[in-house]
């Protein structure tokens, strides 16, 4: 229970940097941005935020496998959009570049050792 916990800590704090990722690349003054560059981002980081509402909500072994599943997908998809470069971030992005590697890769081995464990029992 306490890797299932972490494995939506992980995915909601991801989720929070990358709004204010896409936040702080609007610009000075700007605001939330919603163009074409942003709205992917936006779009994906309320997938996630959606996912994470309903995997508190879910109480059997099979649902938060799945659950941690889609978890690691919202993440990963937020990582690629960003990496090939379909969400577009300015100088401000900095800031978060550490822990937009550390997170998802964090995202993944948590999920793993998840499944693997609860696959176990």
């Amino acid at each position: 229970m306490k890797k299932y916990r972490w494995i939506q800590g992980i995915a909601a704090v991801y989720g929070v940097i990358y709004v204010a990722a896409l936040y702080y690349a609007s610009g000075v003054h700007t605001g939330f941005k919603l163009d074409d560059h942003q709205l992917t981002g936006y779009v994906i980081c309320g997938l996630l935020l959606g996912c994470l509402v309903g995997s508190f909500l879910v109480r059997t072994r099979g649902f938060r496998r799945l659950l941690a599943l889609v978890l690691l997908g919202c993440c990963l998809a937020l990582f690629g959009v960003a990496w090939f470069g379909i969400v577009n971030f300015n100088e401000a992005f900095w800031y978060f570049i550490f822990w937009f590697y550390l997170l998802p890769i964090m995202e993944l081995i948590e999920t793993i050792e998840f499944i693997i464990e609860t696959r176990t029992r």
